[in-house]
């Protein structure tokens, strides 16, 4: 953390010398245009030997790329990259997966848009960029082998991606097909500790192995005629996983047996989505239409069984479960531009979404097997939600003002094991500033109100095998809203520097949580109000400029923070459950232009996440992870990288806390110590084009 911070200081001082480290390296943005937009040309990304736009975009000075929240509707789930200047109409095909499908020699530049993103509908995001793409090009092939080898054990995991891409005068198109094999090898020793004494009572020596394939095709294409704009998607994606963990489980003490215990569990998914939009121009009026459509079916397994270390049963668990999830959304957007300064924008949006599940769960102690009635766990779950908002971007000068009011209405009803109906309505209103003097430093502030989506999952009962426990819906439960604070300043300096910092703080009513229904037994729920503040920080340090390490900069991003809400069990204040008071992530990456070589790692470190539970406490600890990677693009013409995962073979590490009523105001039952060691493991890619 402080030496976070010492790099932050040190960048701002670099920032404020701007006649001193401007005067050294050249602006790689046209700055001709205005002071919140900057401009790279593709030769910018030459030094990176990029292969696709994907590659570039990852090297854009001080931006990250956002996939989006994957939230219901459209609106509401935007990312942070526009291509030609429009938001993909996909919610399934990630912004990384079209990126990827676009070859590096067909963009032609990338703008970025620091706190002026009127009319392009990317709520909540307020640096984007904008992948400009040439207008004609030839037809262009792109493949891509990745195999995958754990050092410690397990199977060779092939990748492998085949995609074309075209542009014409009217048309424009990509399509990629991928195959994938996955598979985790982990070894696990965990230690049971009985009572306030925690005496060892049991060890665990552990095997998990995970297993699957995936496959998927994808494509997007632009269809220009005349004044009219088309765009049309489509993904079908089919998912196989399976996983197996053993768990030798030795007594060390009479009241206890040696067992052992085997989960298992399995999946099949499929999820296809259809999309399209139609927009067009009306002189000073910009009109676009959207509509998609989307559907995933789960089938799945979960089963423990458990016998003593002879073969003699004790018992089986075996639960089956079926589930269909689907949305629809239509919707408009209207851009007036007939006023000097000014964009009126005007959207709505109307969605239907559905969740059907279907679980059985079998239990045999020695008897045969008996199926146990899992109250909430059979049920149909549907929404229909209405979205509105109107926004006015003022544009003076250096300043940009931005006054957003959005509404959201909705109905939700569930049948089946559980019967409810309920309405809701909220008001979204959104104010964002902006001040860019030049294209060195942008200020933004913004106040927003932001209304969580329900998970349709947390209205549906389920089982929890791996910690012995049943996980019960909550038809009752309600979104909670956050009042989010934030500012941010950023700072560039020379060719790539750019240091961000955005402190924050967020208002929470109705934190979504667990409540307890008795000692032991618990539901999704809301807990009351909370609050989360912190800071957010940024970074693109040119090493080159600093130290004199030819081609080099470190990326750096992370964030601290701290929260509060008061505790539904223990009646005093907390964290928030789920999430980390810090995290870094740290990349180095030296390019050396002329032999067509890079190298790199990247150090990831995050705090403990802690979960509190009606009658448990659970601290899971990743630490510090370690990747390193080399690449080449001077042999046979295409890109091959070495990259080695966990080099230091990190340990993860979960303290499972259990008592025996209330947690922490009843006496400490036993806490389960595991100590998982993750595998390091050797990628070897190779992609290109013709």
């Amino acid at each position: 953390m402080r030496i976070i911070i010492a790099l932050c200081g040190l960048a701002l001082l670099a920032g404020g010398l701007p006649a001193v480290v401007h005067a050294q390296s050249p602006q790689p943005a046209d700055e001709e245009g205005q002071a919140e937009e900057i401009v790279y040309p593709a030769p910018f990304f030459a030094r990176y030997n990029p292969v696709t736009a994907l590659d570039m975009v990852r090297r854009v000075p001080g931006f990250r790329l956002n996939e989006g929240s994957g939230r219901r509707g459209f609106a509401e789930a935007a990312g942070n990259v526009l291509i030609n200047g429009e938001r993909p109409s996909t919610k399934s095909d990630s912004l990384s997966d079209i990126l990827a499908r676009i070859p590096a020699e067909r963009v032609e530049k990338i703008i970025l848009i620091r706190g002026n993103t009127a009319g392009y509908d990317l709520p909540g995001q307020d640096v984007i960029v904008d992948v400009r793409l040439k207008t004609a090009t030839e037809s262009v092939h792109r493949w891509k082998i990745e195999v995958e080898q754990d050092v410690d054990g397990g199977p060779l995991t092939p990748t492998g991606f085949l995609s074309r891409s075209a542009t014409g005068e009217n048309l424009r198109y990509d399509i990629g097909a991928t195959v994938r094999r996955f598979a985790i090898n982990a070894t696990s020793l965990e230690r049971l500790l009985l009572g306030e004494a925690r005496s060892l009572g049991e060890l665990r020596d552990e095997d998990l192995i995970i297993d699957g394939v995936e496959l998927e095709l994808a494509g997007n294409t632009e269809i220009r005629q005349g004044r009219n704009l088309y765009h049309f998607n489509g993904k079908i994606n089919f998912n196989h996983r399976t996983t197996e963990e053993l768990s030798r489980r030795n007594a060390l003490i009479a009241d206890l047996i040696n067992r052992l215990v085997t989960e298992r569990n399995g999946r099949d998914r499929l999820r296809f989505e259809l999309g399209g939009d139609w927009s067009r121009s009306f002189g000073a009026l910009d009109a676009k239409l959207i509509g998609l459509g989307r559907r995933t079916d789960f089938d799945s397994f979960s089963s423990r069984d458990d016998r003593q270390d002879d073969g003699t049963p004790i018992v089986y668990r075996l639960a089956n479960s079926d589930s269909v999830e689907t949305e629809i959304i239509g919707r408009i957007e209207l851009d007036w531009k007939g006023t000097a300064d000014h964009l009126l924008e005007l959207d709505a949006e109307g969605a239907i979404n559905r969740l059907s599940n279907a679980l059985v769960f079998t239990l045999d102690t020695g008897d045969g097997p008996q199926i146990i009635p899992v109250p909430g766990a059979n049920t149909l779950v549907r929404e229909r939600r209405g979205d509105f908002g109107l926004k006015d971007t003022w544009t003076h000068g250096p300043w940009v003002v931005e006054a957003r009011m959005g509404a959201e209405a909705s109905t939700i009803i569930q049948t089946g094991d559980a019967s409810n109906r309920r309405s809701f309505f909220f008001l979204k209103p959104r104010f964002m500033t902006a001040w860019a003097p030049n294209p060195q430093r942008n200020i933004r502030l913004s106040i927003r109100r932001d209304v969580a989506q329900l998970n349709f999952f947390d209205f549906v009962s389920a089982t929890n095998f791996a910690d012995e426990q049943l996980a019960l819906g909550n038809p009752e439960l309600k979104p909670e809203r956050t009042w989010i604070f934030e500012a941010s300043m950023e700072q560039r300096f020379g060719e790539i520097g750019v240091v961000t910092l955005t402190p924050f703080y967020h208002r929470i009513t109705d934190v979504q949580d667990l409540l307890p229904l008795r000692d032991d037994l618990e539901v999704p729920g809301n807990i009351g109000s909370g609050r989360r503040f912190g800071i957010r920080w940024e970074m693109t340090l040119p090493l080159a400029e600093w130290i004199g390490l030819a081609g080099a900069r470190l990326d750096v991003e992370g964030s601290a923070q701290r929260s509060r809400v008061r505790d539904p069990v223990t009646g005093r204040p907390r964290p928030l459950s789920l999430e980390r008071k810090v995290q870094n992530d740290i990349q180095f990456r030296q390019d050396f232009r002329r032999a067509r070589v890079a190298w790199g790692f990247e150090i990831l470190q995050t705090a403990p996440l802690p979960f509190f539970g009606i009658d448990e406490r659970v601290l899971d600890d990743r630490g510090v992870s370690l990747d390193a990677f080399i690449e080449t693009t001077r042999f046979f013409g295409f890109k091959i990288r070495i990259r080695a995962e966990n080099l230091i073979n990190d340990t993860s590490v979960r303290e499972r806390a259990v008592f025996t009523g209330l947690r922490a105001l009843s006496p400490l039952d036993f806490i389960e110590a595991r100590r998982r060691r993750i595998g390091r493991s050797l990628i070897l890619t190779a992609e290109g084009s013709f």
